[in-house]
């Protein structure tokens, strides 16, 4: 895909694609190696996610501009990569001309979210972890029981219950195994924190 996706874009009058890398190691180099004005990262990678990768280049003060391309568009997806600074997300799907638009929009400074997109980001502040939530359900995934979770944290098993408790109510599931397929399925732990 990543070949015919590049070729696409290069037929393209007015874009270059300048590289390709099929891994968060290889945008690391290619995106050292030459300045880029908008880089489009996929969030699933063999080595990691592409907004691990856009967390990182931030720290080196180079303006690059984000599109997120990705097969899924679930609300915490999309916010992550809002809240990291992506300047566009759309789906691998879309028509190889409403990824040049939005490469073009990006690059003049413009955002490519839609309509749809931005409610989706503003109304999935509930689906936002803290940091004991994401401990309870990385344990969760791990099989570990409320004593142990309660042990890792240490606190009493009382307050794992009540922490799970208003996870169910927050996520509409009827229990721990419900929660755990949900937050596997979603890669809830591969969002920032």
């Amino acid at each position: 895909m990543l070949g015919g996706l590049a070729a696409g874009l290069n037929q393209q009058d007015d874009l270059s694609v300048v590289a390709t890398a099929g891994s968060v190691a290889q945008a690391v180099t290619e995106l050292a190696q030459q300045p880029i004005d908008v880089a489009l990262v996929d969030i699933r990678l063999p080595d990691g996610s592409g907004l691990e990768l856009m967390t990182s280049r931030q720290a080196d003060g180079r303006d690059v501009a984000w599109i997120v391309l990705s097969s899924f568009e679930n609300p915490q997806y999309l916010r992550a990569a809002f809240k990291l600074g992506a300047a566009g997300y759309l789906l691998k799907t879309a028509p190889l001309n409403d990824l040049a638009a939005a490469i073009r929009k990006v690059a003049a400074g413009g955002i490519a979210f839609d309509a749809a997109q931005l409610a989706a980001i503003r109304s999935s502040d509930d689906l936002h972890l803290t940091m004991r939530e994401r401990t309870i359900v990385r344990a969760l995934l791990t099989g570990c029981s409320n004593d142990e979770i309660a042990a890792e944290l240490g606190v009493a098993r009382k307050t794992v219950e009540a922490n799970l408790t208003r996870l169910f109510a927050r996520f509409e599931v009827a229990g721990r195994t419900e929660l755990a397929l949900r937050a596997d399925r979603d890669r809830w732990l591969d969002m920032p924190g």
